[in-house]
Parts: C-alpha cells; structure tokens; sequence
C-alpha cells in the first residue's frame, strides 16, 4: 500500500506542476501578447477624427508601417472597446496564427486572423478567427454578446473594419450563438443565391437572441469566431453581423 500510495503521490505531483506550468505560460503568454498590441497601436494608429462623423472610424492605420512589421496584415477591427481593437492577419492556413502573434512569435494568445479561404472583404462571409482568452484580449469580450445588458448600449452591436486600402466596413450584429460540433456557420463560398439564401436562414434562426437586421442574399455578412469555453471544447461562440456600411 505504501508503494501505490507513494507512487500515486508522484503522479499526482506531476500533474500539479504541469498543470501549473500551463497557467503560468497561459497568462505569460496572454501578457506579452496585450503589450506588444498595444506597441503595435502606437506605431501605426494615426488619430484623424476630423474627417469623421463616427469618432471611432477616426482611427486612421498606418498600413504601410503595418505591413512592415508583418506581410500578413490585411485589416483592421474595432469591436467592444476596448478589448477588441487591433490587427487582423490571413496566411495559407488557420493553424499559424493559433500560436503565433502578430510579430510572429510563438504565443498561445496567437492573433486575430482571416479564414484562408476568403478571397478578400468583398466576400459574402468574412471569417474571422480568434482565442477565447480569460483577460477579454482577442475575442474573449465575445461572450458580452451573450448578456443582455450588452445590447443595453447603443451602437455596441456594431463591428467595424479597415481594411488594407483604408476603407471603412461597418458590420451590424444580427445573429450570435454557440454552434455544436459538425454545424455549419464559416461556409466563404456558396453555389448560387439560393444556397447563400438558405446559410443565411439557418444562422440567422439559431441566434439566441432576435434582432431587427434582416439579411438576403444582396448582403454581406461577417463571421467572428472563437472557442465556446465552458460550453465544451468542440463548441464554438459565433456572431454574424450584416455589412450597412
């Protein structure tokens, strides 16, 4: 008894170092990903609210200095101030910014990044992925979405996008929700209208909250992505926002 009691001691050390080895990467992680953000704000943010009746599209990027520091970037987002305010990036895949930051460092906070498969913005769905993280970086503050005093303010609902030739993309929630395993919601490309007709029916009836946006087939949407947490880990939380602007 005394050897399994000794052995199971070991294990259960084990896990106990590993598992704090993991919290402490987490935050470490989560840490050097929020400043090095905010010393990429510095660099390229260029504060122009004259030129705009809407005070947050007063936010002009640098995307020049932008596409200096990575290649990669193709956008800007705004969205829930002041948690999601930062780069959006698109490579080959939707594996390498997971773990890598905008300076492409290694860091599980990883970046904010556009599904490969989008052309561009002029997309009918815009997929964007991103980490549910504990401090509300990246896409954590998507779960606001799912309270109600969220909708209390106005505006709030609205996500908006610069994109790499300065034009301004303003997205109106319509629909948000958790979305299971096998459930199709990040589909970039369809056949025809009819098949965009019927995503668009689907997503919009699974939302747990009804809105007054109303979505066709002449519309653009954009998809926001991010693992659903405490809901399971392979749910997803989703919000669709039609382009009004």
């Amino acid at each position: 008894m005394k050897a399994i009691y000794a052995v199971l001691m070991v294990v259960f050390a084990g896990i106990f170092c590993y598992s704090l080895t993991a919290v402490f990467s987490y935050h470490k992680d989560a840490g050097e990903n929020k400043r090095e953000t905010e010393e990429i704000m510095r660099e390229v943010i260029q504060k122009t609210p004259q030129r705009y009746e809407d005070k947050t599209a007063g936010q002009q990027i640098d995307f020049e200095k932008l596409k200096h520091i990575n290649p990669d970037a193709v956008g800007w987002i705004v969205f829930n101030e002041p948690y999601v305010n930062g780069p959006l990036v698109q490579t080959v895949d939707n594996s390498y910014y997971l773990e890598h930051s905008f300076r492409k460092k290694e860091n599980m906070a990883g970046c904010l990044f556009m599904d490969c498969r989008n052309k561009s913005f002029d997309d009918r769905n815009v997929v964007i992925y991103g980490h549910n993280m504990l401090d509300r970086t990246m896409f954590g503050s998507l779960n606001d979405v799912f309270r109600e005093q969220f909708w209390e303010e106005s505006e709030r609902d609205i996500i908006r996008i610069t994109d790499g030739q300065q034009h301004l993309r303003k997205y109106k929630i319509f629909s948000c929700y958790i979305a299971g395993e096998g459930e199709d919601y990040n589909a970039t490309s369809f056949s025809d209208a009819a098949d965009y007709t019927g995503f668009l029916k689907k997503i919009t009836a699974r939302s747990f909250r009804k809105t007054d946006v109303i979505v066709t087939a002449d519309d653009h949407i954009l998809t926001l992505s991010t693992c659903a947490g405490a809901e399971g880990a392979d749910k997803r939380r989703v919000v669709h926002a039609k382009m009004v602007g």
